[in-house]
């Protein structure tokens, strides 16, 4: 049987023993959502902004609105992959994950999946707590929007996952792989949308930060669903180009980085 054809039948079974030991850790996995709740930070920080009138058409219903799906949407493509990655490749327990029938990465990719509805759930009461607070924030978008929202969240989370695997790669080469991520970050959250509406951005950097992997990775999504992004179809493009190249430059860094790896007898 293929690699591929094994993988596909493995599927069902890692997710059921993925979404099992995301129950079994289940304080822990609460206490990693938590950790992926700075939209609320940025919430309070912005409604407190905006006391004295709307900034660039954003006043506190506005922001509100937008930091809740915000949240939402961070939560549907949280991953932790670089994280794993690099411990694996630099204590060396990736040898026997490269002795499985399947890629090993492919496990991570199935436990992070198994992990998002019970994500869902924490995540239900802080947004219940949001819309008490703030009914008038609710909204249903038209079905356009729910249907390229969806394909946008959805190659967000593997954009996002793609991307943190490249970082956690890094690790076949650089002892401090992490640090490079943690730059990432930062530039998700200043130019991806995460804490900042792009909007409230200087025009220019407004233009370029529209066509980064950072707004791809997290704000298209959320412009999509709530209507305001200038062309949504674009929106998706950019998005599928950006997701296409990094798949592209992870396989590429994969088959070297696992051939230095060997090299050096890990």
């Amino acid at each position: 049987m293929s690699v591929a054809g094994s993988t596909l039948r493995a599927t069902p079974s890692l997710l059921k023993v993925g979404f099992a030991e995301m129950v079994a850790y289940r304080a822990e996995m609460v206490v990693w959502i938590l950790t992926a709740t700075l939209p609320l930070v940025a919430l309070a920080l912005w409604n407190a902004a905006a006391v004295a009138g709307p900034l660039e058409g954003f006043g506190q219903d506005e922001f509100a609105r937008y930091f809740t799906v915000t949240l939402v949407v961070r939560q549907l493509t949280s991953c932790w992959i670089v994280w794993e990655l690099n411990h694996y490749v630099r204590t060396g327990s990736l040898s026997p994950m490269l002795l499985r029938p399947m890629h090993p990465l492919f496990w991570n990719l199935c436990e992070t999946l198994a992990a998002i509805p019970f994500r869902l759930v924490v995540l239900a009461p802080i947004v219940g707590a949001l819309l008490w607070w703030r009914p008038q924030i609710a909204f249903w978008p038209g079905s356009e929007a729910v249907l390229l929202g969806t394909v946008s969240v959805v190659m967000a989370f593997l954009l996002a996952w793609v991307v943190q695997a490249l970082f956690g790669m890094l690790a076949f080469w650089f002892e401090q792989a992490l640090g490079f991520f943690n730059l990432w970050f930062v530039a998700l959250a200043v130019i991806g949308g995460y804490v900042i509406p792009l909007p409230l951005l200087p025009e220019g950097v407004e233009a370029v930060a529209r066509w980064l992997p950072f707004h791809a990775a997290l704000g298209a999504p959320i412009e999509v669903w709530m209507e305001t992004a200038p062309d949504p179809w674009s929106v998706v493009g950019i998005q599928a180009l950006w997701l296409l190249a990094a798949l592209l430059t992870a396989r590429v860094l994969w088959r070297r980085g696992v051939r230095r790896y060997g090299a050096v007898g890990a």
